[in-house]
């Protein structure tokens, strides 16, 4: 059994590999204090650095499992955790949720494909679905009347964009192609920048209405 999995998808999946890695890896018991679950919506350089340093000691009972989900993670951050994934504590597992296309490829190569398929529960996908089905000048629109009310505006963004990933993850399961590959890889892309303080929401999202393939 390998001790490091990955499995590329939307972090609305995170629970759903949460649960299935405790089963599939024989982690049982709710609230088992070997289990390690963490989101971030952008991996940092400290972060990684706070991981590896959590992740170097042996648990009581010899067995760890770490399930990592990620909107993105910069590339030093990446770099920070070369060694973790290559040399981990014995008995320490790694899942590692992120989205299509974002792990540099020697940290990649450190892992192997996670081996089940997972779904998602459904939210309301329904205003990402009608972004994705329109013309630019729709998606336009849309996009305005989203950032009308600035307060909470930021989170708005986050969940349409988690949205977004949503149903065009769900459609590359169901017939994977590169253009719905790039879109996965675009909306990564604007994951992390939404991280930043002084992101342009506006800029963001128009980037998105001007790539993201149509379903």
């Amino acid at each position: 059994m390998h001790h490091a999995y990955v499995y590329e998808g939307p972090l609305s999946l995170l629970p759903a590999l949460a649960d299935s890695a405790k089963d599939l890896f024989n982690f049982s018991g709710e609230g088992n204090p070997d289990v390690h679950i963490y989101s971030f919506e952008k991996l940092n350089i400290d972060e990684a650095r706070a991981l590896a340093s959590e992740a170097s000691f042996k648990s009581v009972s010899g067995r760890a499992l770490y399930v990592l989900g990620a909107g993105s993670i910069s590339h030093e951050a990446q770099q920070a955790l070369l060694k973790l994934f290559e040399e981990p504590q014995e008995g320490t597992m790694f899942v590692l949720l992120v989205p299509h296309g974002m792990l540099i490829s020697t940290l990649r190569s450190r892992f192997v494909e996670y081996p089940k398929i997972l779904e998602a529960e459904d939210s309301n996908l329904a205003p990402a679905s009608k972004f994705l089905k329109s013309a630019y000048k729709e998606r336009s629109a849309q996009i305005v009347a989203m950032l009308k009310e600035e307060e909470g505006a930021k989170e708005r963004v986050r969940e349409f964009v988690a949205m977004l990933e949503h149903v065009l993850h769900t459609a590359h399961t169901k017939k994977p192609s590169q253009e719905l590959r790039s879109g996965l890889s675009d909306i990564a892309l604007v994951r992390g920048y939404l991280a930043d303080r002084s992101a342009s929401l506006k800029m963001l999202l128009e980037h998105l209405a001007a790539t993201l393939p149509a379903l």
